[in-house]
């Protein structure tokens, strides 16, 4: 089971690997916080940050 984290935006906890927590240098955010994000930057112009680890999510980056 992953350890609970208060999300960096809204305070919220948030179920994290450690992994993960050590790799944003403790500021994780909850999903809410995070869509808000790139939609602030999409209202700037600027593209929204890409996935930690590339690919689709299911552990199939670069593969056709």
């Amino acid at each position: 089971m992953s350890p609970l984290f208060a999300c960096a935006g809204c305070g919220v906890q948030i179920e994290r690997s450690v992994r993960l927590y050590r790799q944003q240098k403790g500021r994780v955010f909850c999903s809410t916080c995070i869509d808000r994000q790139e939609a602030e930057r999409q209202q700037a112009g600027l593209q929204p940050r890409p996935e930690a680890g590339g690919g689709d999510g299911a552990g199939n980056a670069g593969r056709p």
